[in-house]
């Protein structure tokens, strides 16, 4: 018993002995985690503070450096990419727009296509005092256009045609198809279907005109296009065309059914002071040099009385002759025309008139390159017995959004005296081309007035 008793109490002593041991140990165990936890932490405030002084210092360029890194090389991935893709071409390609067209060109420029185009939009009101329909109104897409021109393997080889809708079917037909070549030193030759170069009213593009439409009187003697071959020579100060043609209003004919035996055009331009490309309209714009040009053009044909056609032009000789000028200064714009045609009948008692139109308009932007009020005078001698002489008086605005590109017109033809007619060797001015409802004398005795808002868009 004493044996074991000493056993127990030594065992008691030595547990006792060890825990204590043991705690000792455990305590400073913990006090050394402490410690360290503590230094751990201080050192990741540290941290923390240099990263908030360098955020502070830096901002956040070193981010934006991370996505301009990031966009360089997507733009260089794109530009790779072009690469590949022209170069499938055989000698690449260009496109774009050069501030007038869109266009499609060879590297080499040899080939060059532009393309381009205008719409015209109209509401037009008509009264007629003693017409079937004597007040009449309505919505009319007067033109729809896109031109194609361009030079083929080389720019001396050029060509062009252009597609209209039809204003009442939207049918779609060719206009102007031409091809030409530029011998150099202002020399050029068109052959093709071309408008004869007669009136400069009427070689301005529609899309590019003062009022809404061209005149009474330029309708009265416009010759539109002919199959011609046409010589053209162009310097500094004079321009000047030469054409052989199939004869006014003579487009796509056939051979063996020409109404003239031959047709016969030439028209001068001088250039007084200014720039050429202010000859294709008679806005002054700001920013342009004073400009003033001078023309005239004459016309012969003569009949082919083998050939019929539904007008009787194969049995008259027609001659006809123009002269115009204009002036565009400080936002004054001034056009002026005189035209005049004989009509030869070839029978001894037929009448053979000689008709004279005079033509003014002028446009002034009281706001400049946005407002443009105009007017125009018209005045049309038929020489003929029972036919007043027509007298008609336009006034109207233009607001221009972007020049000739966007810009809304509207304006007011007053026919205040005679009759309106159509020349067989021109067009019908008593027509719906311009807002009319009806030509012949009897339905024109009375005043005619008609409202016309156009918006046009040019492309």
């Amino acid at each position: 018993m004493k044996s074991y008793f000493q056993i127990v109490t030594a065992l008691v002593l030595t547990c006792v002995l060890t825990g204590n041991l043991l705690a000792e140990n455990t305590t400073d165990s913990l006090a050394q985690m402490r410690a360290q936890l503590q230094q751990m932490q201080q050192k990741l405030n540290a941290q923390e503070a240099q990263i908030s002084q360098l955020q502070q210092a830096n901002g956040q360029n070193w981010l934006n450096e991370q996505r301009a890194a990031e966009v360089k090389s997507l733009v260089q991935e794109v530009l790779a990419d072009a690469d590949t893709r022209a170069s499938l071409l055989e000698s690449g390609m260009t496109a774009g727009h050069n501030g007038k067209k869109f266009f499609l060109a060879s590297e080499d420029g040899s080939f060059l296509l532009t393309f381009g185009g205008h719409f015209q939009f109209r509401h037009i009101w008509n009264s007629q005092d003693n017409a079937a329909d004597e007040d009449d109104a309505g919505f009319q897409f007067r033109r729809m256009k896109v031109k194609f021109n361009g030079h083929i393997g080389s720019p001396k080889l050029t060509y062009g045609i252009t597609l209209i809708g039809s204003g009442t079917s939207g049918s779609v037909s060719a206009e102007g198809p031409y091809m030409g070549y530029n011998f150099g030193n202002g020399w050029d030759v068109k052959f093709g279907l071309v408008k004869i170069p007669f009136l400069r009213q009427e070689l301005i593009s529609s899309s590019k005109q003062m009022a809404v439409d061209r005149g009474l009187v330029t309708e009265f003697f416009t010759m539109d296009y002919s199959e011609m071959v046409e010589l053209n020579y162009k310097s500094d100060n004079l321009r000047a065309s030469f054409s052989i043609n199939d004869g006014v209003d003579e487009e796509f004919s056939t051979i063996g059914q020409d109404y003239v035996e031959v047709a016969l055009s030439a028209r001068v331009d001088l250039k007084l002071a200014g720039d050429w490309k202010q000859w294709s309209d008679t806005s002054a714009w700001s920013g342009e040099d004073t400009a003033i040009f001078v023309g005239g053009a004459v016309h012969y044909q003569t009949g082919d009385a083998a050939n019929v056609d539904s007008e009787n032009k194969h049995i008259a000789d027609y001659l006809a002759w123009t002269i115009d000028g204009s002036i565009e200064t400080n936002g004054l714009g001034i056009f002026a025309a005189y035209m005049g045609g004989n009509i030869d009948a070839d029978s001894s008692t037929s009448n053979n008139p000689t008709v004279q139109g005079f033509l003014v308009e002028a446009g002034y932007m009281i706001i400049p390159d946005t407002l443009e009020p105009f007017v125009r005078w018209e005045y049309l001698d038929y020489d003929t017995a029972g036919l007043n002489e027509l007298q008609a008086f336009t006034v109207g605005c233009n607001w221009y959004i972007n020049k000739h590109n966007a810009k809304f017109t509207t304006d007011l033809i007053w026919v205040y005296d005679g009759d309106v007619i159509a020349n067989p060797f021109g067009n019908d001015p008593g027509t719906s081309n311009l807002g009319m409802t009806g030509s012949g004398s009897s339905a024109n005795d009375d005043d005619i007035f008609v409202l016309r808002s156009q918006f046009q868009l040019l492309f």
